[in-house]
C-alpha cells in the first residue's frame, strides 16, 4: 500500500472505525456516514463551521456567500408575522445554522427595515455541538444581537411555537441507506475495511423491506447496478418539526428531487457525493471525518411526513422563483428601493441557474394558517424539475 494512501486514510476517525469494523464486521453505510459526519469529537460537523464552509472550506452555501439570503428571507418572515396576526412574540427557529451568517443577516435586516417587528423576535438556534455553537454565539455577540437569541441542543418536543422554523442545507446531510438493484433483487451497501482501505460490500435486502415506498418504480426496467439513497432520519425529523409548530410556517431549503425524478437516467449512480476543498471526491469512504458527505433530499417523503403531523404543503419551489417573488414584492412595497446592502451579484448567486437558483429548492409548509397565498415567495411558484442529473450541485 502506498504511503500517501495510508496517510489519507489516517484521520482520527479512521482508527475508531477500523476498530469498530474489526469487532462487528461490515456496517450499513448509513452508520458509516453517521460516524463520519456526527461523531461528537472527530466527526465532520464537530469542527468550526467557518473551517468547512466558505472559500477556505469545502463548499459554499447561500448564507455564507453574502447577506442577500438573510435580507430577502427577512421579508418572508415579516409577511409570515402578518399572516399569524402580528403576535407579541414571533418565534424564529433555525437548525443547521452554520456560523450564524443567516441568523445575523436576518435579524439585522429586520432591525433596519421593520424595527417594530425586530423587537418581537425570539430566535432559537438548534445546535448540539460545542464548537459550532461557540462560533455562532461569537458572531451574534459581535453583531450586538445577543438579546434576541438562545440555543437549544435538540428538538425535544416540550415547546410549541408561533412563528417560523427554517433550515438551509440540513436534510441533505442526514445519513442515508445506499440501495442497489441487481438481477437477483435489491441489495444494501455496507462499509468494511479490506486491502488497506474502506470499501463497499453488498447484502441482499430482506423480503418485505421498509423501502417499498421508495423503490416503487418497477425494478425490471432498471439496469444492473442502479443506486438509490433513502434516509430514515429525514421524515422522523420533519415529524418532530411539525409537532413543534402550534401555528406558523416551515421553510426547508435544500437540493433534492420529486418522485418523478428519482429514476431519471442520469441518476443511475445515485446522488451520494463527497466534497473536500471545493472538489468532488471520488470515494465517499475515504478520509472519514474530513470530507463532507451529502445526498439529495426526497421532498415528497418530507412533505408526506409533515402532512401526517398536521402541516399543509404550500409548494416546492426552486430557489430562483422563491427569491424573485420576494424581490418583486419588495420593489413594489418600497417604490423600487431594494433592501440596504443587497447587490446584483449577491442576488445573482442565490437565483442564477448556474449557482443556487435551480439546484436548490424550498419546501414551504404551514399550520393554522387559513390562507397563505399572499406570501410573495409563492408568486412564481410552479412545478419545476431539479437541475439536470449530470449537473453537480452548486454547493455540497
Amino acid at each position: 500500500m502506498r504511503a500517501d494512501r495510508l496517510k489519507e486514510e489516517e484521520t482520527p476517525l479512521a482508527e475508531l472505525l477500523r476498530t469498530l469494523l474489526a469487532q462487528e464486521g461490515a456496517i450499513p453505510f448509513w452508520r458509516f456516514m453517521e460516524f463520519a459526519l456526527y461523531h461528537p469529537r472527530h466527526g465532520y460537523y464537530a469542527q468550526l463551521p467557518s473551517r468547512r464552509i466558505g472559500r477556505r472550506g469545502d463548499y459554499y452555501t447561500g448564507p455564507s456567500s453574502g447577506t442577500a439570503f438573510g435580507r430577502l428571507f427577512s421579508e418572508a418572515v415579516a409577511e409570515a408575522w402578518v399572516l399569524l396576526g402580528r403576535p407579541a412574540i414571533l418565534d424564529l427557529w433555525e437548525q443547521g445554522a452554520g456560523a450564524g451568517w443567516l441568523a445575523c443577516d436576518l435579524v439585522g435586516a429586520l432591525r433596519q427595515r421593520a424595527p417594530h417587528l425586530a423587537e418581537r423576535i425570539r430566535y432559537t438556534i438548534v445546535e448540539p455541538r460545542e464548537l459550532p455553537r461557540k462560533e455562532q454565539e461569537a458572531r451574534v455577540s459581535a453583531a450586538g444581537l445577543s438579546n434576541h437569541f438562545r440555543w437549544v441542543e435538540s428538538l425535544d418536543g416540550t415547546e410549541r411555537l408561533v412563528g417560523v422554523f427554517f433550515s438551509n442545507e440540513l436534510v441533505d446531510s442526514f445519513p442515508v441507506h445506499r440501495l442497489l438493484w441487481r438481477s437477483s433483487g435489491w441489495s444494501e451497501s455496507f462499509a468494511t475495511w479490506k486491502g488497506g482501505r474502506f470499501c463497499f460490500v453488498e447484502r441482499p435486502l430482506p423480503a418485505g423491506s421498509q423501502w417499498r415506498d421508495v423503490l416503487e418504480e418497477p425494478a425490471a426496467d432498471l439496469p444492473e447496478g442502479w443506486v438509490v439513497e433513502a434516509s430514515l432520519d429525514a421524515p422522523l425529523w420533519m415529524r418532530q418539526v411539525a409537532g413543534l409548530i402550534d401555528r406558523g410556517f416551515v421553510f426547508t431549503f435544500d437540493y433534492g428531487f420529486l418522485p418523478q425524478e428519482r429514476f431519471l437516467p442520469g441518476r443511475a449512480a445515485g446522488t451520494l457525493r463527497a466534497y473536500r476543498r471545493h472538489r468532488r471526491e471520488s470515494d465517499p469512504l475515504a478520509h472519514p471525518g474530513e470530507q463532507d458527505l451529502t445526498a439529495h433530499v426526497d421532498f415528497a417523503r418530507l412533505q408526506r411526513a409533515g402532512e401526517e403531523m398536521g402541516l399543509s404543503s404550500l409548494s416546492v419551489v426552486d430557489q430562483h422563483h422563491f427569491f424573485v417573488g420576494i424581490l418583486s414584492a419588495v420593489a413594489e412595497r418600497y417604490d423600487g428601493k431594494l433592501p440596504e446592502g443587497l447587490t446584483a451579484g449577491g442576488f445573482q448567486t442565490l437565483t442564477h441557474p448556474e449557482f443556487f437558483g435551480r439546484t436548490h429548492r424550498v419546501l414551504i409548509q404551514s399550520k393554522g394558517i387559513v390562507d397563505a397565498s399572499s406570501l410573495s415567495c409563492l408568486r412564481f411558484a410552479r412545478s419545476v424539475g431539479s437541475c439536470p442529473p449530470d449537473h453537480p450541485p452548486a454547493t455540497n
